[in-house]
Parts: structure tokens; C-alpha cells; sequence
């Protein structure tokens, strides 16, 4: 069992995760009490010793597809339609890794027995195949006899493929009639054998390896095999992946809250999250589980002890300085010095206490590549986490340069708020994320030159140095020509957004994102300014 303290949790995050934009509430910069100190935590109450386990084999529904909190990845179109072809968890496993780009495969994603292409170039079913098996693995895994190619098929074969010179019989054939999608499992390349290692009957396909275990066919984890011999388990893509779209909750639990890697009380700890610590769930369940991630780490936590992060108090329009970005802290938090946590602490702020920033400035890195603090006052900083916008959702003042006719969007750098006007009437306004210090959003007068509906942004599009890559970053609207671009951020929430930490894009909530992907076309004008 990992036992995490705020402290450990930030560390964890960079290592294991380093993806930017993930956002954590956690109420402070510097470490709570050593961990000796530290009572046991619980993931259950005295009046409720027992809890009903939720089914995980096909994973958690979510809008976009399934997660599967055990595994930390998030399963969806092309590949789901596929997974569930074979059998689901029970054919060739969960998800290993999310989709993702590999050079010399293609846009793939693991599985436990087989590696999953999509290539649309191709017409369904061959749209989406699962890699064939290397002539060295197959040799690798039958002997010389049932690899040797046949003319005609045995004597009582069930059938015989001339294509490859190999026949199927008895329960390989039944299983392959059943789920031998060929784009999947392919021909077999071997006759059935005993495998040395196993112990087990076996037969190796084009594309698969199955074998029989106490009377049924299964998909042997070969490919989870070579991804282990590879080190690719490492790899950013196989690393858990907070699920798309997830609700965004806090931990209530004063002595913190359990991680397991099943919904049961019964399942091992994978780590414990201390109290207010952020955890995106899968789904809004109903269940006594969620499936979800946190910092690094995937698994379930009982849903008892998450609640949904209080509202800041708002801001009055008559108490609103639209030249000063105005918000409250997230949570207990330390106002430091200088921008770094071993800084003298001047100020402790409880939750909801108000500050104005003066300016965003980069700082020690707490996080992977997550520099940013705000300045609040003379030899006074927060860490920028830890701070949300809570001023008024209303266009603020236009610029001096702004469009009278026709549809454009005002970007007020400042407020975090972009304005859909058509004229001078407001048609919606939205809270955005801009660029965080070092990548500021830049100012001056666009217009949308590009549109992708589903995007991958990676950091060596941008030259950024630390890692991300985000997908599914769905209604992305290109203004400028280096790459920024208005675009729904699924990693942000409607409390961490409204403050500067993107690499210089407009980040927006689903709906918002979704409205400007409707309401906009190539050429509408985007003003940004401060």
C-alpha cells in the first residue's frame, strides 16, 4: 500500500502523469504532517460494514465510450465497437493504453491479447485490425511440426485453409466460426499444439494466439507480453489516463480516502488521497463506487466520501473591477513571499477568501511544467492553483478596435472571458483559460483560419519541453498561424477555469466550445486583448 501526503501526491502527479492542464484543488504548497503522524484511513463508516460491489468487466459508461478503473484507460469509437466483437474483457482484454499515435504501427491502442489499428483509408471492417504476429513470435511460440504448412487438410480436420496451409478442428474451429472476424484473428499459421510453457493446447492465427484452459477457448496476452518486454508499460500512453469528460470531485475524509483497484473493500490500496484532494470520476453513478483517477493513480474509491467542490461566492456586478482579474481561494492557502513553496508564508487564506490578481508570474514548478502563481498584493503569491474566478459571467468593456457588423468574438485576456457578438449584441458569454506565463495568449486582431472537430495536440507541435499529449480535444477553431486556437478543454472544470494555464489557446467547457464550433465559421474576426 502507498500511503500519499499532499507533498507525495505532487510528486507522484510529475512523475507518473505529467500531462498539462490536469487540475488539482489540493488546498495547499508544502507538505502536511510526516506520514507516521497520520491516521489510518477509511473508505467505510461503523454504521455501514458491507457495500455492493459494482460490475467492472465491461468497464464504466461514460458519454464518449467506457473507462475502466483498474486499467486507467479510456475505451472508445473505432476501437469499442471491436472490443466488444471479441467479447469484451473476456476476449482480448482491457484497454492496456489509450489510443495514441506509434510510429511504424499507426493510431493504435493495447489490448491484453491483441494490438488495435485503425487506418480510414480502409473501408469497414478493415477500418480497424488488430497487428499480425511477427514470423520470429510465432516461431517463438509453436514448435517446427504444427508450423509446418500442409497441402490438404488431416484426416478428421473440421476445415482447411489452402490460403495458409493450416486446418482448424474441435474447439478452435467452433470459436473461430464464432469470432474469427479475420480482420481480428486472421488464419491460422500453425496447427493446434501443447505449448511448452503453458502446458496448454494452442494454435497461433495471423493475428492472435488462442489457447484452451479448462475446456474453453481464451485469446492468450501476447500483446501484453511484448508490450512488458518492450518497456513500453512506462510509455505516457500506457500510464493511467484520467477518464474523458469525468465529473470533477473532491475527498471528504479528514484521515483520507482509499484507492482500490476494485470496487470491493476486499481489493488491494493503491494509494490514499488526502482530504481534498481532486479525483475525476467516470460517471455521475448511483452505485457505492467510482471509477476514476487521481493524481497519477486509477482505481475506485467508495463514493460516501467525495462530494462535489462547494461554489465560490460570487462577485456582484456593482463590486466588479473589470480592470483586475478578482477571485477567491480554492481552499486552505498559503500566500507566500515569493512564487515558490519555500518561501516565507505571510498569509494563510481560508476558502472563499477574496484577492485581486496584480499579474501572473512564473515560479517554482510544483507540478510538471505547472509554474504559475499569482500575484495578490506587494511580496504576497499564491500558487495558481489554488485560486479560482469567481467575478460576474458578463461582457466587460469592448476595445477601442472592435467590429460593429457582423459575427466576432472579443477575447478579454484580463477577465478570462470571451464575448460571441454579432454587432454589438451580446449573443453568449464564456469563461475561458488563456496562456499561463512564458505563453501568453497573444494580443491583436484574427480571424479563424482552420477547424478540427476531433484534434491531438501534442508538446512538439508547439515546442513546449515538458510532455502532454491531449486527446479528444474536441470543436478546435485555429486563429493564428503558430498554432492557438479556441478549443474544449476536457481536463479543465468550472472551478479551475476562468484562469491563465494553457500554452496560449482559448480553453472552454464542453458546451461553450460546442456553441462556438455552431455559431462560428472560417474567417470570423477574434479580437484578443487585455
Amino acid at each position: 500500500m502507498i500511503r500519499l501526503t499532499r507533498r507525495a501526491l505532487f510528486g507522484l502527479s510529475a512523475t507518473l502523469f505529467p500531462l498539462m492542464g490536469v487540475q488539482q484543488t489540493l488546498a495547499q504548497d508544502a507538505p502536511i504532517e510526516p506520514i507516521d503522524q497520520t491516521p489510518e484511513p477509511t473508505d467505510q463508516s461503523s454504521a455501514k460494514p458491507t457495500t455492493t460491489e459494482t460490475p467492472t468487466d465491461a468497464g464504466t459508461a461514460t458519454a464518449s465510450g467506457r473507462y475502466f478503473g483498474d486499467s486507467g484507460h479510456n475505451l472508445k469509437a473505432p476501437f469499442l465497437a471491436k472490443w466488444q466483437i471479441t467479447g469484451g474483457r473476456d476476449g482480448i482484454g482491457a484497454p492496456l493504453s489509450e489510443d495514441h499515435f506509434r510510429e511504424g504501427i499507426g493510431v493504435c491502442q493495447y489490448f491484453d491479447a491483441v494490438i488495435l489499428v485503425f487506418d480510414p483509408a480502409n473501408a469497414a471492417p478493415w477500418d480497424v485490425q488488430a497487428t499480425h504476429i511477427s514470423t520470429d513470435t510465432r516461431n517463438a511460440i509453436a514448435p517446427g511440426s504444427a508450423r509446418k504448412a500442409l497441402t490438404a487438410a488431416p484426416k478428421g480436420s473440421g476445415r482447411f485453409f489452402s490460403e495458409s496451409g493450416h486446418s482448424l478442428s474441435g474447439k478452435f474451429l467452433a470459436f473461430w466460426e464464432d469470432h474469427g472476424d479475420l480482420p481480428l484473428i486472421g488464419l491460422p499459421t500453425t496447427e493446434s499444439f501443447t505449448s511448452s510453457s503453458s502446458k496448454l493446447e494452442t494454435q497461433v492465427f495471423e493475428r492472435a494466439v488462442l489457447e484452451i484452459a479448462d475446456g474453453t477457448v481464451r485469446f492468450q496476452a501476447i500483446a501484453r507480453a511484448g508490450a512488458e518486454a518492450g518497456g513500453l508499460l512506462s510509455d505516457p500512453a500506457f500510464l493511467p489516463s484520467p477518464p474523458i469528460a469525468g465529473s470533477t470531485q473532491l475527498v471528504k475524509s479528514p484521515d483520507g480516502l482509499r484507492l482500490r483497484a476494485r470496487p470491493s473493500l476486499s481489493a488491494d490500496v493503491l494509494a490514499v488521497l488526502p482530504d481534498n484532494a481532486e479525483f475525476i470520476a467516470a460517471a455521475e453513478e448511483s452505485g457505492d463506487w467510482y471509477a476514476g483517477y487521481a493524481d497519477g493513480f486509477s482505481g475506485y474509491v467508495a463514493a460516501e466520501f467525495l462530494t462535489v467542490a462547494p461554489a465560490l461566492p460570487a462577485i456582484s456586478l456593482s463590486d466588479w473591477n473589470t480592470s483586475i482579474w478578482q477571485g477567491a481561494a480554492l481552499g486552505e492557502t498559503n500566500v507566500r513571499k515569493e512564487p515558490s513553496t519555500t518561501s516565507d508564508i505571510v498569509e494563510v487564506l481560508a476558502y472563499g477568501d477574496a484577492l485581486e490578481v496584480s499579474n501572473w508570474v512564473k515560479g517554482e514548478e510544483v507540478f510538471t511544467g505547472a509554474d504559475l502563481w499569482a500575484k495578490i498584493g506587494s511580496g504576497k503569491f499564491v500558487y495558481a492553483r489554488n485560486v479560482g474566478r469567481n467575478a460576474p459571467v458578463a461582457a466587460p468593456p469592448l476595445p477601442p478596435n472592435a467590429d460593429s457588423t457582423g459575427k466576432w468574438i472579443d477575447v478579454n485576456l484580463t477577465q478570462q472571458l470571451m464575448v460571441a457578438y454579432d454587432g454589438r449584441d451580446v449573443q453568449r458569454v464564456i469563461v475561458t483559460t488563456t496562456g499561463m506565463a512564458g505563453w501568453e495568449t497573444p494580443e491583436g486582431s484574427w480571424q479563424i483560419l482552420a477547424r478540427v472537430p476531433n484534434e491531438t495536440m501534442e508538446n512538439t507541435s508547439i515546442g513546449a519541453e515538458n510532455f502532454y499529449k491531449l486527446e479528444d480535444v474536441l470543436f478546435t477553431q485555429y486563429f493564428s498561424n503558430r498554432g492557438h486556437a479556441i478549443h474544449y478543454a476536457w481536463w479543465r472544470t468550472p472551478q479551475t477555469i476562468g484562469r491563465p494555464g494553457s500554452h496560449g489557446c482559448l480553453n472552454t467547457l464542453f458546451d461553450d466550445a460546442q456553441y462556438l464550433w455552431d455559431w462560428a465559421t472560417i474567417g470570423t474576426p477574434v479580437i484578443t486583448h487585455y
